[in-house]
């Protein structure tokens, strides 16, 4: 049943409990020697502690690093006894899995304090309910504290593994040479089978003439092969003293053309240039010459290099509220079952992750009742609806950060926001002790 059911499931029961017992209520009162009017009204106070198992309704959730610039969320792959918040531990094949949450059934307490004057009652009243995170196994799979944790990725790791050039040369354009040459030597450390691949310089054919990298295109490349562009060809000369056979890769396009921050990149110097050039050149590079697996090495370098990433681990939501309730109680001389309802507000202090809450307004409805056990003793039992409203942003979420990122300071930001709507419904059953 799907949490919408059980919020229509709770509410009906709650509506049609309290008109069932106001029938019975109103019954009672009409066989009795004094109407209601003329019951007995004391003044008490009171403690109340209750179980209040609920049935989660959290909609539409997101997460994403506080500027907005996430453009999609991996999730952790299982199986490792040690979890390590490195990029090549996540599954980059599974963006943006659905998160869900989990009832509220094992840890879920109330307790209330109040003062009854008659058949009206104020309370103020404490729960708590923790709502797990759902993990995206299924089946007879037993659930592992990894898959609750989730990269939030920016554009250029996304764009390399989902192979969108577009978006890949836009982000590329974005950054400066000095990163585009940290990303290199990253990749020539660790991957040199993949730096041979993309910037490979061309030769006519023959093979004796590849384009040698230079700080800027020279306008007699055919005889010199001086070239500043991503992947170029040669010259066309046929002198031996021209010809140059060692081909050129990414490592050498990095340190011998990308001279500091802005030359040549994301365009090439030199004549008859266009624009963004060496980003087009490398994006295609990246796109078309390199196997899935190479993709994944490559969007995670890029991850530790230059854009950065958080990491959060949402294992589930916790609910703390605080209302303040206005209760009624039918009372009557002869019935020991007392039917009640109350409306409630107040706040509700949500938690995301470990240590860190966000106060949301929120309101509470309740119908139930109550029997009385014996002296300054009730038992009761009640179905309750409950709602945060407002702003379904949540904002200032502490985050991790990768064991190997070294992209450069603020690019990797300190905090996350979420945003989802948030409702629960349930039962409540426990006692009251007045004093």
């Amino acid at each position: 049943m799907s949490a919408k059911n059980y919020n229509n499931l709770f509410l009906g029961s709650i509506m049609m409990s309290l008109a069932v017992l106001i029938t019975c209520q109103g019954a009672q009162a009409r066989g009795a020697a004094k109407s209601t009017f003329e019951v007995e009204k004391p003044q008490y106070f009171y403690i109340g502690l209750d179980y209040s198992p609920a049935f989660s309704n959290i909609r539409n959730f997101t997460i994403q690093e506080s500027n907005g610039e996430t453009k999609a969320i991996y999730p952790y792959i299982r199986g490792d006894k040690e979890i390590i918040l490195d990029a090549s531990r996540f599954d980059w094949n599974m963006p943006n899995p659905r998160i869900g949450f989990k009832n509220s059934t094992l840890v879920a307490v109330g307790n209330s304090i109040g003062y009854a004057m008659g058949s009206m009652r104020l309370e103020i009243e404490v729960s708590h309910e923790r709502f797990k995170s759902r993990g995206r196994y299924i089946g007879n799979e037993r659930e592992e504290e990894s898959d609750t944790i989730y990269l939030l990725a920016k554009e250029l790791g996304h764009s390399a593994v989902t192979e969108k050039t577009e978006d890949l040369v836009s982000a590329l354009t974005k950054v400066k040479g000095t990163d585009i040459v940290r990303f290199a030597d990253a990749l020539e450390k660790t991957r040199p089978d993949i730096s041979k691949k993309i910037c490979r310089t061309r030769s006519i054919p023959g093979g004796r003439n590849y384009g040698k990298y230079n700080s800027y295109t020279s306008w007699s490349k055919d005889t010199n092969n001086l070239t500043a562009l991503c992947g170029d060809i040669g010259g066309s000369s046929n002198k031996l003293e021209n010809y140059n056979m060692i081909q050129n890769s990414f490592r050498d396009f990095a340190r011998e053309t990308l001279i500091d921050e802005n030359t040549n990149w994301p365009t090439t110097t030199g004549d008859n240039v266009q624009g963004n050039d060496n980003a087009k050149a490398l994006a295609r590079d990246l796109i078309t010459l390199l196997s899935r697996e190479e993709k994944i090495a490559v969007a995670g370098l890029m991850v530790n290099t230059i854009e950065g990433g958080e990491v959060v681990d949402i294992g589930e939501i916790s609910s703390t509220s605080v209302m303040v309730n206005v209760c009624y109680d039918f009372l009557s001389k002869e019935g020991s079952i007392v039917p009640y309802g109350c409306m409630g507000l107040g706040s509700n202090f949500v938690g995301i992750v470990k240590g860190h809450f966000t106060p949301k307004p929120a309101y509470r409805l309740k119908a139930g009742v109550s029997y009385k056990l014996f002296s300054g003793v009730d038992i009761f039992a009640a179905g309750f609806y409950h709602r945060v409203f407002g702003s379904t942003e949540y904002t200032d979420i502490p985050v991790e950060y990768l064991v190997d990122d070294v992209s450069p300071y603020g690019r990797t930001k300190e905090t996350a926001m979420a945003d989802f709507r948030m409702s629960y419904a349930g039962g409540e059953f426990g006692m009251r002790f007045a004093f």
